[in-house]
């Protein structure tokens, strides 16, 4: 079917009648499709990428503004605050297998064998090796059905990261209480930076292990802040909205992260990130690049809408230009394919 037919389809039942007289109508018909197809490219064509907002920009990493709270929430928040000292406060314990785990990779002594050996005691973390054993990202020629194989295969250091992931989600939804939107929300939030911050590795030259693990647990305090509000509700029906929350969650958690990352034990470097990691960088810190490159992936979760949006101009921010990432040809196909890596990021687990 040629245009006109496809034309006069779309405006009528019948098909048209080819004679002298439809000459100027095909014409005028043809000049019409002509326009909208034309207004059409030109929509596309001024469409801007999601990396680059209109209207007012941002070129500084920014804060989220505090909301009108109610007199529920002014509470809350000066619950959240009184725990600030870890006083009387009930952290998110780590598993007894998780705990022994991160003691034998601690130990250089300790062999893969017995970590594995340590491993197939829980049937939740075995089978997340075996899993992630023969995910893309570590897959080999054939599939791997025995923990002591997929634990060789992954590795020390993964498996660490590993064991924080599913500390995490452990701690993000302990039963029913914890299957909320808002803990929906945060999980999301920590699996996408945890992959964004991987990938931005290949740019940064920071250890992608390491680079994931920041991404996945440098929120980690609003898991307190999320505990802490459930726990409220079986003393109040508080439920706070999504900007309520998120403001709480901004205030408190590098306070809370701090308390977790020393519950849990984690290294040095990851503790400090976690407890300060919105300051921009002065020159001779000694994770300069650690820090802005989590502040980048904050940028584009804000800009993806897996936290509070702002309309930061990524490809102008001081952050962007610090990593001289401005000047990367290949940075803007990295941006473009974003929406496929958060779709990755999913399936991964």
């Amino acid at each position: 079917m040629g245009i006109w037919d496809k034309f006069w389809t779309w405006l009528s039942d019948e098909p048209p009648q080819q004679n002298s007289d439809q000459t100027g109508a095909t014409a005028v018909a043809t000049q019409t499709l002509t326009e909208v197809e034309g207004e059409a490219a030109a929509d596309t064509q001024d469409q801007l990428p999601w990396w680059q907002p209109e209207g007012e920009i941002f070129t500084q990493l920014i804060g989220i503004q505090p909301p009108e709270l109610s007199p529920e929430a002014v509470a809350i928040e000066n619950l959240l605050v009184s725990y600030f000292d870890g006083h009387d406060l009930n952290m998110p314990p780590l598993s007894h297998v998780t705990e022994r785990v991160l003691q034998q990779l601690r130990n250089r002594k300790s062999s893969m064998g017995k970590v594995a050996e340590t491993l197939s005691e829980d049937p939740v973390l075995a089978a997340s090796v075996l899993r992630m054993a023969n995910c893309p990202l570590y897959r080999g020629l054939h599939k791997i059905t025995a923990v002591t194989p997929a634990a060789t295969r992954l590795g020390a250091k993964a498996i660490h990261t590993l064991m924080m992931h599913e500390s995490l989600r452990s701690a993000m939804f302990p039963g029913k209480q914890g299957e909320t939107s808002m803990a929906q929300r945060l999980w999301s939030r920590s699996l996408v930076a945890a992959h964004v911050m991987r990938a931005l590795s290949k740019f940064t030259n920071v250890d992608e292990e390491d680079a994931y693990l920041l991404g996945l647990l440098h929120d980690i305090g609003c898991v307190v802040v999320l505990r802490i509000i459930l726990n409220d509700r079986t003393v109040s029906s508080f439920d706070p909205d999504e900007r309520t929350f998120e403001y709480l969650c901004a205030e408190c958690h590098q306070e809370f992260g701090e308390l977790i990352a020393n519950e849990w034990n984690l290294p040095d470097d990851i503790k400090a990130i976690i407890t300060d990691h919105h300051r921009f960088p002065s020159e001779d810190d000694p994770l300069r690049t650690h820090r802005l490159q989590l502040q980048l992936t904050d940028i584009i979760l804000s800009l993806q809408r897996f936290q509070p949006y702002q309309p930061y101009d990524l490809l102008n921010t001081d952050v962007v230009k610090a990593l001289n990432l401005h000047m990367r040809p290949n940075f803007v196909p990295f941006l473009e394919n974003i929406p496929n890596l958060i779709d990755e990021a999913f399936s991964s687990f």
